[in-house]
């Protein structure tokens, strides 16, 4: 990957769900909750289930969830956060998250703002995303829903500074340097997890309670993103960035990452070999240098994966584009299953779904080559038109 601040911009076409308070809560109602107050109601409408054990329901969970869809707006008080535009900052740090849960109330694929969540299944392993640089949750809606119906509770903090609507605003002058604040985000993003699962939410978002497992975290990024979860994790610059989560994540999922390259950024693996990994990367990406991942696979010495893709862009993968798409959210999926426990696939089903002729091969060995640098492609770091 490139130094931040020499990536080309990343164009996309996105839906951003900006919604008004007044309307929040009006969905919220309808949903059978109230927006930020009572969680929406559990199960199908008009549906009560007794739980057993720890919040779940004797009862077998669906193969396929559908998809419901909020947003809240929290709020780190350390920090700052910078206008590059103006050349000024301003205390704190402020961002919308969109947070996609499991529901009974609508069948997949379809996606429901304020859907009444399936309290009756969780609570549910829980996957904080981080997004690329210009781009933001919504472009990666496709993998992200994917994981959803598969069970997870998606939680993706849109940043204060290289998100698509935080570009805009910012008139597009170039605010990726701000990617370094960013492994804070993700542990503030956690931490406000952590304390749902305690019973004391943070704004908008009472109904987690109940629906969210942190003990069964798995942190995963893309491009920026991926380096941003990359440094919390492995650089030494973010350790006590790393303490402060309160919980550690179960599985990691680094999609065409890099690390960085400052003085003060060095990298190891850590202690026992932290929680097994999944690296994805395109060996035809001319955006994010394939050997960036190659090097930060080999760096880790515990369980670890490397999906390599024979032929796709930087974000098609991720974004619904390409024959690579259907393996990516494929395979993840199968990652997740493994290292949470869930029992529905073993090593040797994820090498059967990471093996597909001609579109991708995957690997567990403690190595993998330097792949070398694919041709440069202008418009590398673009969301694929049409997507």
């Amino acid at each position: 990957m490139l130094a931040p601040g020499t990536r080309s911009t990343r164009a996309f076409v996105a839906l951003v769900l900006l919604v008004a308070a007044g309307t929040l809560a009006a969905c919220a109602v309808a949903a059978g909750g109230t927006h930020g107050g009572a969680k929406p109601s559990q199960g199908t409408a008009g549906t009560s289930t007794s739980l057993v054990g720890n919040g779940k329901t004797s009862e077998k969970s669906p193969a396929t969830f559908g998809v419901g869809l909020s947003s809240a707006t929290w709020t780190e008080s350390q920090g700052s956060t910078e206008n590059f535009y103006e050349g000024a900052s301003r205390p704190g740090r402020i961002m919308q998250v969109e947070i996609l849960y499991p529901t009974l109330s609508v069948k997949p694929p379809t996606v429901t703002a304020w859907a009444p969540p399936a309290y009756r299944y969780g609570p549910y392993p829980v996957i904080v995303f981080a997004h690329g640089f210009n781009v933001d949750p919504d472009t990666y809606r496709a993998l992200l829903v994917s994981w959803v119906e598969a069970g997870y509770v998606v939680v993706a903090p849109f940043f204060p500074d290289t998100s698509l609507p935080a570009v805009e605003a910012q008139h597009g002058v170039d605010t990726e340097l701000d990617v370094f604040n960013q492994p804070a985000d993700i542990a503030f993003v956690v931490s406000q997890v952590v304390e749902a699962a305690l019973g004391s939410p943070p704004p908008d978002a009472a109904y987690l309670v109940g629906l969210v497992s942190p003990d069964r975290l798995i942190l995963a990024g893309q491009s920026d993103g991926a380096d941003t979860i990359a440094a919390l994790l492995y650089d030494h610059e973010y350790s006590g960035t790393l303490a402060s989560m309160g919980v550690q994540p179960t599985a990691v999922a680094l999609l065409s990452g890099a690390e960085w390259a400052r003085e003060q950024d060095v990298y190891s693996a850590p202690g026992g070999g932290g929680p097994p990994a999944l690296v994805v990367q395109s060996l035809t990406d001319s955006c994010n240098d394939p050997a960036d991942s190659s090097r930060l696979y080999n760096m880790l010495t515990g369980s670890k994966w490397f999906l390599a893709l024979e032929d796709a862009t930087h974000l098609g993968p991720y974004v619904g584009d390409g024959a690579a798409a259907a393996t990516v959210e494929q395979v993840t999926v199968g990652f997740f299953d493994l290292e949470v426990g869930r029992g529905k696939v073993a090593p040797a089903v994820l090498e059967q779904e990471g093996d597909q002729p001609g579109v991708s091969t995957i690997s567990s060995a403690g190595t993998v080559p330097l792949y070398p640098a694919p041709a440069y492609v202008a418009g590398a770091c673009a969301v694929p038109a049409g997507t």
